[in-house]
């Protein structure tokens, strides 16, 4: 083989070596971008999954409290049906103590 083959045989090696890498290089990029969108769209989707989870919890506990309350204040409102019906038994009595000190002491200052 004479040099002037070896020469070319080296230069077709070249620039075959220099094809053979830039499609690598190609290939990477493609695949770095590929992976960045993905990458982007999981973020996204794990976002929206986050707040419709933080949603459906924060509903949860928005009902459990609203039974909660609505619970305390049918309690509260028997208490005070009770205590306003034992009120309404002594006011008449109530009204008899006051008028009976009231005449005694009108009659004290007469």
């Amino acid at each position: 083989m004479s040099r002037a083959d070896t020469l070319l045989k080296v230069k077709e090696a070249e620039v075959k070596a220099e094809k053979i890498i830039k499609e690598a290089e190609e290939q990477s990029k493609l695949t770095v971008s590929t992976a960045k969108r993905d990458a982007a769209r999981l973020v996204q989707e794990a976002e929206v999954k986050m707040k419709a989870d933080n949603d459906a919890a924060f509903a949860k506990e928005k009902a459990q409290i609203s039974s909660q309350r609505e619970e305390i204040l049918k309690k509260g409102r028997e208490e005070a049906s009770k205590i306003a019906s034992k009120a309404s038994v002594n006011v008449p009595k109530a009204k008899n103590h006051l008028k009976e000190r009231f005449e005694r002491a009108l009659d004290a200052t007469s």
